[in-house]
């Protein structure tokens, strides 16, 4: 979902609500109402009324393409929904610009309504990837538990020792086959690729930067789904391309 509508529709909310804000609060809401027992099948975007009316004047349909992408989602999930998954994008003037609230529920079709879902065919889920962070460019990680948590304390899964990362700074959550990273509150501060985050989705190749403290994400073998981001290299800049090579000039007889 958040290739599509990055790719698709980044221009309707330049200045504005990010397309990969909206596309992670449905996903994570999704996921939260899974884990309560039953799929959500309601999806109610609350947003600021400048940023709503741009995104309903720019694109009218756009509700409904994300209920489609909610819908493949779900099925890449192996979820079954007892309907048709409906999104609901709606002015809030309590809400701040750029700000958005995602309100999970059941009720999003009558009892009389006749649209069902095809069923789901049985599939076996989608094992984890086989994910690891390199520490500092040195230290090598596995992650191998579906919630690790990052920070100077001495609890945390990954802990790192330096006083500009907070107590309990980052965690890392395996979602729908995918790692996702989320800031809890820090000091300093978690940033992907130099952008400053409250949670993302990781790709091989993702610089993670905890108050300065470096980690890359990498995966063995490249799962579908989600390929690398060109970006910076860890020092900001981007590698230079191969300069031709010149081939001297022959001495004059």
């Amino acid at each position: 979902m958040e290739a599509l509508i990055e790719g698709s529709f980044a221009r309707l909310f330049a200045g504005r609500v990010h397309p990969r804000d909206v596309a992670l609060k449905l996903a994570r809401a999704l996921e939260d109402s899974a884990a309560a027992g039953a799929p959500a099948t309601r999806y109610t975007v609350r947003l600021h009324p400048a940023d709503a009316q741009a995104l309903l004047t720019a694109h009218p349909h756009l509700a409904r393409l994300l209920a489609t992408e909610m819908l493949q989602l779900a099925r890449d999930a192996h979820l079954t929904l007892a309907r048709p998954p409906e999104v609901i994008l709606l002015p809030d003037p309590d809400q701040k610009p750029r700000g958005l609230v995602v309100a999970a529920s059941q009720d999003s079709f009558s009892d009389t309504s006749t649209q069902a879902l095809a069923p789901l065919q049985p599939a076996e889920l989608p094992e984890p990837p086989k994910a690891f962070v390199i520490l500092d460019g040195e230290r090598t990680i596995p992650l191998q538990q579906t919630v690790i948590n990052l920070g100077r304390r001495f609890d945390n899964h990954i802990i790192l020792d330096d006083p500009r990362v907070s107590r309990a700074h980052a965690q890392l959550r395996l979602r729908f086959g995918h790692y996702v990273v989320y800031d809890l509150s820090s000091t300093a501060g978690t940033f992907v690729n130099g952008q400053r985050i409250e949670e993302c989705v990781l790709r091989p190749g993702d610089v993670i930067s905890l108050g300065g403290v470096t980690l890359i994400y990498g995966e063995d073998g490249r799962g579908p789904g989600l390929p690398s981001r060109r970006q910076p290299d860890a020092r900001g800049t981007r590698p230079m391309p191969p300069q031709p090579t010149q081939t001297p000039p022959k001495p004059s007889a």
